[in-house]
């Protein structure tokens, strides 16, 4: 079957179908985006939701929710080989590629260089902030990693910190399919806020998006017909982007994880916004130009195995990555890095669970319910506090790897806990919750509520005012205190000032450090105990009664998954400014003014 038959309809980029007079129907150019791939070589499992207005192609049955292995350098490779017997392809990466798995970790994200060039051959690649994350031990690789690429690096926002000029190009204008294409390559510019380690006085990020469209402009006047936005931002960024910035044409967006099944169309613009999930996904959008009219079309292949249209695996791909892992299997491994050390072969089968684990989810999610119980346990503390990280895939019921340990939590930082005010953690909250729900969407960085031990409820409501939202929170049952101090556990973040944990912010008390103990060694010593686990979202974080709603997955609401941000006009009514117009419903007057 061609590649072509699951494209549909050619469109307009405001999103009107257009009529097909070419009878071949052959695009002028075909874009193949790779994003995310967090250090997946070989398939992993993955959870996919059932929505009502965009989702894959899976039979869900009864459920809502189905969890598929799929994914990684050997599948990708034979689907860009498919793309390209077909088309003159550019493949573009977004980063976030050599973190995210035990081979990345102790070879500080290397392993992931023969892959990469030798079967996914990018023709751009733009840096991802966990690309980065190398740069928080003392040798850091990143610029080492970059050049190792076989491919040109474009980020127009990343400077050198004493110089202040611009590392990389900031585009690149090519012939792609007869047309000359100008790509802009934009990294993720809150890399020193999400996680100052990472830049350490090394690197400037850029953040105004006008810096977007300047290279864009640049793009434009170098000659290009076509101008495409590749990034590693999110996708709430990216589309109020391609409300503002009028010379790209396309936007690959990447960071957030979405899948965008259905293209975002921004109609004031004319720009089509798609992101292609995680490394299991491929994205492909076909541009042609037909009576000076740009047309496009758009494709997300879920790589699942077995699926109706994913090819066997490439042979070489599969021999490249196989030597890579060996060494990661052996009976008795020996890897050493930061406060981690891996003496066990991957496939050790550590625990059991009764329920799939997974954190592809906002409010909550089991997985990072079960880490942080077992950081409690391992401190014996009140509670225990982690960032709610979103990336990661999923354990289906049964047996639990050391491997699938490493996907969840590839970082060797030493766990810790610490003593902290009430008030000190529910302004953090506070704090959170301004950047989920703030109606700016480039105010937006985390995607994410922060994540609690099953101990902990939190009510919460995203329609209040700024420094409002947290309704309650309770430990125990109980309300929390802002004057008393409680036992928090957590990890050491690499960089961070000596008494901030966990990316909370603020300095804890009486602060301890185990040193020896990483979260993959603390979730082993809890599954060693407690298995089978049986772990599911608990409703641990809800919104009030009186409240706005918010989704916790994509099977609770429209998609794509971007929550609405909302405020108030004068402190009176309600104002929604998402991103896209979703359908909700708000009252005309506000309600909660306590609040």
């Amino acid at each position: 079957m061609s590649q072509d038959s699951l494209l549909g309809q050619w469109r307009s980029l405001a999103g009107d179908p257009v009529e097909t007079r070419d009878r071949t129907d052959t695009p002028d150019l075909v874009f193949a985006h790779v994003s995310d791939l967090h250090g997946q070589l070989l398939p992993r499992y993955q959870i996919y939701y059932d929505n009502s207005t965009s989702g894959p192609a899976f039979d869900f049955g009864d459920d809502d929710r189905v969890v598929e292995r799929g994914g990684g350098i050997p599948l990708l490779a034979a689907k860009l080989t498919d793309l390209r017997d077909e088309h003159d392809i550019c493949t573009l990466m977004s980063g976030d590629t050599f973190h995210g798995s035990a081979e990345t970790t102790y070879t500080d994200g290397r392993a992931m260089l023969d892959p990469i060039n030798e079967h996914i051959e990018p023709d751009v690649y733009v840096p991802g902030n966990w690309d980065y994350s190398n740069e928080a031990v003392e040798d850091g690789n990143f610029v080492a990693l970059m050049d190792d690429l076989d491919a040109p690096i474009l980020a127009n926002n990343l400077y050198d910190w004493e110089t202040n000029e611009r590392l990389y190009d900031a585009y690149t204008v090519e012939d792609v399919g007869g047309l000359a294409v100008g790509v802009v390559g934009m990294t993720n510019p809150y890399v020193d806020r999400m996680a100052p380690a990472f830049h350490d006085e090394k690197y400037r990020f850029g953040k105004h998006p006008a810096l977007l469209e300047e290279s864009a402009q640049a793009a434009r006047e170098d000659g290009a017909d076509v101008v495409v936005a590749v990034t590693e931002i999110g996708l709430p960024w990216m589309v109020q982007a391609a409300k503002d910035c009028t010379c790209v044409d396309v936007m690959f967006s990447a960071h957030t994880h979405e899948y965008t099944y259905d293209p975002i169309v921004v109609e004031e613009t004319e720009t089509v916004v798609v992101e292609s999930g995680m490394g299991e996904a491929l994205g492909r959008v076909d541009l042609r130009v037909q009576d000076g009219e740009i047309q496009f079309r758009h494709h997300l292949y879920c790589l699942t195995e077995d699926g109706e249209h994913t090819p066997d695996p490439d042979p070489a791909a599969t021999k490249t990555v196989e030597s890579i892992r060996e060494p990661f299997f052996e009976s008795d491994p020996i890897f050493e890095r930061g406060a981690g050390s891996l003496d066990r072969p991957l496939d050790t089968v550590v625990g059991e669970t009764k329920q799939p684990l997974y954190r592809q989810a906002f409010l909550e999610s089991a997985w990072n319910t079960l880490f942080n119980d077992a950081l409690r346990v391992h401190f014996d503390a009140d509670l225990a506090v982690s960032h709610g990280f979103r990336y990661g895939t999923a354990i289906p019921r049964g047996e639990i790897t050391l491997e699938q340990l490493y996907t969840f939590f590839p970082m060797t930082t030493p766990v810790a806990r610490g003593v902290a005010y009430g008030q000190q953690l529910t302004n953090q909250m506070e704090e959170f919750l301004v950047d989920n729900f703030s109606p700016y969407p480039y105010d937006q960085e985390d995607g994410r509520v922060r994540s609690y031990s099953s101990n902990v409820e939190v009510t919460l409501d995203p329609t209040a005012k700024r420094g409002r939202r947290l309704v309650g929170m309770r430990i125990d049952g109980d309300p929390i205190d802002p004057e008393e101090t409680y036992s928090v556990a957590t990890f050491r973040q690499s960089g961070a000032p000596e008494r901030d944990l966990g990316n909370c912010g603020f300095p804890f008390q009486d602060v301890e450090i185990d040193d020896g103990t990483i979260p993959v060694d603390v979730i082993v010593d809890f599954l060693d105990e407690h298995s089978p686990v049986d772990y599911e979202v608990m409703g641990l974080v809800e919104t009030a009664d009186d409240g706005g709603d918010a989704q916790n997955t994509p099977a609770d609401g429209p998609y794509p998954f971007i929550q609405p941000g909302v405020d108030y006009d004068s402190g009176e009514s309600y104002c929604e400014t998402s991103m896209i117009p979703r359908g909700n419903v708000f009252p005309d007057e506000g309600r909660n003014h306590h609040r």
